[in-house]
């Protein structure tokens, strides 16, 4: 019996559901032609006999064919490996209650296929009691072979002890906290740790060690992740675990989505604009594959929201312009149309009642805002109300370095709904509230642009034009500020020497 059969036979009724359903819903119609023969046939087939019931006959062709449909199917249970990494495990139980029944060969033809499919898939818990089952099977049997499963079990277990490792490792030396604790001695005896592990021959293993040595890098800034060979190193990454999806990791571990956060964050910090939204596109793309993530916050993907939404308010930040929707692509038009899609479904989340995301709440109801400024009058008008509750509602909670792009937003709305009061007042809110301390210099100097920009629209006085050309100077290489102003220049007819 082929490993694709057997793993679709172990199957409880729910996860076989869950796994018909996300074929169906992918489109992937032969796949789940296949998974539904195997599963309400009366008889267990042999591999020509579902050749045959799938394609029509069996001929050597149609047999290559079947043969890649069989290894392409078991590639697609990734989809239970990463949302479900423990659906054989129930299969130990039957063992047990079948033997109870005297169905002694009927739990050992469960146990021998849940060993095999247990193996491809790296769900080393399940091979350990299943092993074990082996093991005293043959005890009480006096077979020798005992020990050879004894020594299996030590094997299962070690590559259990493995993994569990690279995740201590990760979480003990690499917290979000202690950064400014990790001296270049400790960095070097980390990637020591996980480069012993890189070449294991257990590919969730590997995967993992892989992973950790990126992180790590990527978490200290460090020089050498922003070498040229850790792009192809990523590909490379990325290319195993896509080949190897259907092994198991930890559960709630989205080992995926953060390779690539990792790609995501090299191509930021490279200022490559096309590759960035690719790999924008492709978290977008594939972060709805896992189920866990409506219970808690997919920080990865809020990394992507915070790329995107900077990106979309740098590169097309001219919300004020009467003709702004006309002369904005059509393909940025959908992209910014589907990240507030995004974003409000997170919003809606019961997730963030019991407080404990607050700061996560923070930034995404500032992406969605400045988002909204994209949007027409009522979007707008919505923008500067969330902005402003969030200002009011959360003014205890210590949020000092999000205060210049919440104000950057703010002011933005106010400036497009052309209410300029408004602008020169949340301007000296600004000011106050954040006295000089600025996290971000672009923010700042952009904040300026507008004020400067409003006070000469009210009271047409030089002093504001003169002040519009100190900050154009004043901004040096942030082109987009620079950008900014001569727009406002322009579009205004604010006699400004750029």
């Amino acid at each position: 019996m082929i490993s694709i059969q057997k793993q679709i036979l172990l199957l409880s009724d729910f996860h076989f559901k869950e796994f018909a359903d996300y074929l169906s819903k992918t489109n992937a119609e032969l796949p789940h032609k296949l998974i539904s023969t195997i599963r309400h046939s009366k008889k267990h087939h042999e591999s020509d006999e579902l050749c045959a019931l799938i394609y029509g006959d069996a001929i050597e062709k149609t047999k290559r064919k079947f043969l890649q449909l069989t290894h392409h199917t078991f590639k697609l249970s990734g989809f239970l490996s990463r949302n479900y990494p423990n659906y054989l495990k129930h299969n130990l139980q039957t063992i047990e209650e079948l033997l109870s029944k005297g169905e002694k060969q009927k739990a050992n033809d469960i146990a021998e296929w849940l060993f095999d499919v247990a193996e491809k898939i790296e769900d080393f818990t399940t091979l350990i009691e299943v092993t074990k089952f082996f093991a005293q099977q043959c005890f009480i049997k006096e077979s020798k072979e005992a020990n050879k499963y004894h020594k299996k079990v030590e094997t299962y277990i070690s590559f259990e002890q493995i993994k569990n490792s690279i995740y201590l490792y990760l979480r003990e030396n690499l917290f979000f906290k202690g950064r400014e604790n990790i001296s270049k001695t400790q960095t070097n005896k980390d990637l020591a740790f996980f480069n012993q592990y890189i070449d294991h021959e257990s590919s969730s293993i590997n995967i993992l060690a892989r992973f950790g040595k990126y992180y790590e890098l990527s978490f200290l800034s460090h020089p050498d992740f922003y070498k040229p060979g850790t792009s192809k190193g990523l590909d490379d990454l990325e290319r195993d675990f896509l080949n190897n999806a259907h092994v198991c990791f930890h559960y709630l571990d989205d080992i995926y989505f953060k390779i690539l956060g990792l790609r995501l964050q090299l191509t930021v910090n490279q200022n490559n604009t096309e590759s960035m939204l690719q790999e924008v596109k492709k978290m977008n793309n594939v972060s709805s594959f896992l189920k866990f993530w409506g219970s808690y916050i997919n920080i990865p993907e809020i990394f992507s929201f915070s790329v995107q939404a900077s990106h979309y308010m740098s590169s097309y930040a001219f919300v004020f312009r009467d003709d702004y929707h006309k002369t904005l692509p059509n393909d940025i038009k959908e992209n910014i149309q589907f990240l507030k899609q995004k974003l409000e479904s997170e919003l809606v989340k019961n997730i963030w009642d019991d407080g404990e995301y607050i700061i996560k709440l923070i930034n995404l109801k500032c992406f969605y805002s400045a988002v909204l400024l994209t949007g027409d009058t009522i979007d707008k008008t919505k923008s500067v109300k969330i902005l402003e509750d969030t200002l009011v509602s959360y003014q205890q909670i210590p949020f000092q370095k999000f205060l210049d792009g919440m104000f950057v937003a703010l002011i933005m709305g106010y400036f497009s709904l052309q209410q300029y009061e408004k602008v020169i007042t949340t301007y000296k809110r600004y000011k106050k509230i954040t006295a000089d301390q600025i996290v971000v210099k672009e923010n700042d100097l952009t904040i300026d642009a507008y004020y400067f920009t409003s006070q000469y629209l009210t009271n047409h006085r030089k002093q504001y034009t003169e002040k519009l050309k100190a900050t154009y100077d004043q901004a040096g290489s942030f082109e987009h500020v620079k950008l900014l102003i001569s727009e406002l220049g322009n579009y205004y007819k604010i006699p400004v020497t750029l």
